[in-house]
């Protein structure tokens, strides 16, 4: 390379890296993937993503190449029977794993193509762990384990739960990852209080009075469908939710799309 095409490549302003925040919300998820066809539709990719519960699931799959229509390929194919193990509660998280390795194959974190991490709640001490590396579909499970449905996932004798009751929109993760522009998926209409934890679990302590919040603090913009009605369970009406969270996206699109024009013809 000549000296002058050197020197106008490092003049030349960079594209901005643009990371997403994807939010937990079991089966309103539907709503994320919706969210995803409405920038795949319009030329934007994220660059860094992270995602608590469901989001985080959707997000690893969405980190390691997959499309918002190869995901809801993925998830109508699912029996959900094979999932939930037994009854639905107290149920281990051998059917999450199990999707999951089925389809990404036994990787950890560091080996998918884009810069991931994921969120779970230590039980104990109800403080957030974050997960970088390591086995994916665990950090995925541990991510997810929704009580009274799910047992704790245990890692080194340590016992983990959703990361949603610490960090519901992991924003500040992907932040930390390098983005200069960050999109946040909220899909719960309420702040995710925690109180009911304690008749679970007495020892647990709740550290975190709005889970909510390093979404809202770190994200540019935050999508929030409208998903009154459905429940985190309401999978039967997932092509409902996914047009909800794709018609948020496009209502919003006019603005992120200037926002990441600005930013990219931005020096420095």
């Amino acid at each position: 390379m000549g000296f002058f095409s050197w020197l106008f490549k490092r003049n030349k302003p960079q594209p901005k890296k643009l990371g997403l925040a994807l939010g937990s919300g079991g089966a309103k998820g539907y709503a994320e993937l919706g969210v995803l066809r409405a920038f795949e539709e319009n030329g934007v990719e994220f660059s860094v993503v992270a995602g608590t519960s469901i989001g985080s699931i959707i997000g690893a799959f969405y980190a390691d190449g997959y499309s918002s229509t190869d995901i809801l390929e993925l998830l109508n194919q699912v029996d959900f029977s094979n999932v939930l193990t037994g009854i639905p509660i107290n149920m281990d998280t051998s059917g999450i794993i199990k999707v999951i390795e089925d389809n990404l194959g036994e990787k950890n974190i560091e080996d998918l193509k884009k810069p991931f991490q994921t969120v779970a709640t230590h039980l104990e001490s109800g403080k957030e762990k974050v997960f970088s590396r390591g086995n994916l579909s665990v950090a995925l499970a541990s991510s997810s384990c929704m009580p009274p449905f799910f047992k704790p996932v245990v890692i080194d004798r340590q016992r983990y739960i959703d990361g949603a009751y610490v960090n519901s929109i992991p924003a500040d993760l992907v932040k930390q990852m390098g983005a200069d522009y960050i999109v946040g998926v909220d899909l719960s209409l309420s702040d995710n209080k925690t109180e009911g934890l304690s008749k679970l679990f007495p020892t647990y302590k709740a550290k975190v009075e709005n889970p909510k919040e390093q979404g809202y603090k770190y994200s540019n913009v935050v999508l929030r469908p409208n998903l009154k009605g459905f429940s985190s369970i309401s999978i039967k009406r997932g092509k409902e939710m996914f047009d909800i969270g794709y018609q948020t996206a496009i209502e919003q699109m006019p603005k992120i799309l200037a926002d990441i024009k600005a930013l990219n013809n931005k020096k420095g």
